[in-house]
């Protein structure tokens, strides 16, 4: 039981950290990408970092993973900056920076949020988010 425990704990932990990298994609999509009705968050999040496109992105981040790394880093310091906050403030204080950027989302983004989320549960409810997926 207490295995069992410790196993679901561990899961919860892991979808509280990838709703986080959501958000942060997001966050960063929306507020630096300068994104337009035709763009994908994705595409938005490319703009963000410096790249023509989402592909373009993912081309580089196999070259040079670095250099993508590089950028997002440069990338989520210019966006707490916008919410005033840095890396070296309390926890609270990001928290709530946290917290305005997913208030200030436009809906389209906040769906997608939501749906990221609501994708994260259901992997984490059946116990499938490590095994491999059918291609058919």
């Amino acid at each position: 039981m207490k295995r069992d425990f410790q196993q679901r704990l561990a899961k919860l932990e892991s979808q509280a950290s990838a709703r986080l990298s959501h958000l942060l994609l997001l966050a960063i999509a929306y507020y630096l990408g300068n994104p337009t009705e035709v763009d994908s968050p994705f595409e938005a999040y490319a703009h963000a970092l410096g790249y023509p496109s989402w592909n373009e992105l993912k081309q580089a981040n196999e070259k040079e993973r670095s250099e993508v790394e590089a950028r997002e880093v440069s990338t989520y310091e210019k966006l707490m900056a916008k919410f005033g906050v840095s890396q070296e403030d309390e926890w609270p204080a990001i928290t709530d920076a946290q917290e305005r950027m997913e208030a200030g989302l436009s809906d389209e983004y906040k769906d997608h949020l939501k749906r990221w989320i609501e994708w994260g549960l259901r992997e984490l409810r059946s116990g499938d988010e490590n095994k491999p997926r059918d291609s058919a």
